[in-house]
C-alpha cells in the first residue's frame, strides 16, 4: 500500500501541468455595478416643523431635505437606509438604524410627579427628497433638539 501511494505521488510530481499560460479569453458581458452613496444631515432645533391635526392632536415634528440622487430608478429598484447619529463628533458617537424608539422618564420639578413618555424617530423618502420625523407618545409640543441623521443610498 505504501509503495502504491509513493508511486502515485512520484507520478503526479513528474507529470504535473506546467507550461506557458494560454491566451486571455474574451471580455465578459459588463455587469451592473452597485451604487453606494451616503449623506449626513443636521436638523437644527429651530428648523423642526410642527405638524398637527385640526383638533391639535396627533402632533409630530418633521424636516425634509431635498436630494437629487434619490431618483425614480433608485426609488423603484434600490433602497435608502436612514440612521440617527447620536452624540455626533464625540468619542461616544453611535449610528442607530431608523426607526428608533427610546423610552424616557423624569420627575416634574414642581409637583414631584413622575412623567413617562416615548420618543420615536422615523424617516421616509420619495424621488427627490428624504424626510425625518420625531414623535412623542404624549404628543407634547416640545421642540426636538439639534439632530444628525445619515442616509445611505444603494442601487
Amino acid at each position: 500500500m505504501k509503495k502504491l501511494l509513493l508511486l502515485l505521488i512520484i507520478s503526479l510530481t513528474l507529470f504535473s501541468c506546467e507550461g506557458p499560460m494560454g491566451p486571455q479569453g474574451p471580455q465578459g458581458v459588463p455587469g451592473e455595478g452597485m451604487y453606494w452613496k451616503y449623506y449626513t444631515y443636521t436638523v437644527k432645533s429651530s428648523d423642526w416643523e410642527l405638524v398637527t391635526s385640526e383638533d391639535g392632536l396627533n402632533t409630530y415634528y418633521m424636516y425634509i431635505f431635498q436630494n437629487a440622487d434619490i431618483t425614480d430608478d433608485l426609488y423603484l429598484n434600490g433602497y435608502v437606509l436612514g440612521y440617527l447619529v447620536q452624540s455626533p463628533g464625540t468619542n461616544d458617537e453611535v449610528i442607530t438604524p431608523l426607526p428608533y424608539t427610546v423610552h424616557r422618564g423624569s420627575t416634574d420639578a414642581q409637583s414631584g410627579q413622575e412623567m413617562l413618555w416615548t420618543e420615536t424617530y422615523t424617516y421616509d423618502y420619495m424621488p427627490g427628497s428624504v424626510a425625518f420625523y420625531v414623535q412623542y407618545s404624549d404628543f407634547a409640543q416640545q421642540q426636538p433638539s439639534d439632530m444628525t441623521f445619515r442616509v445611505v443610498l444603494n442601487n
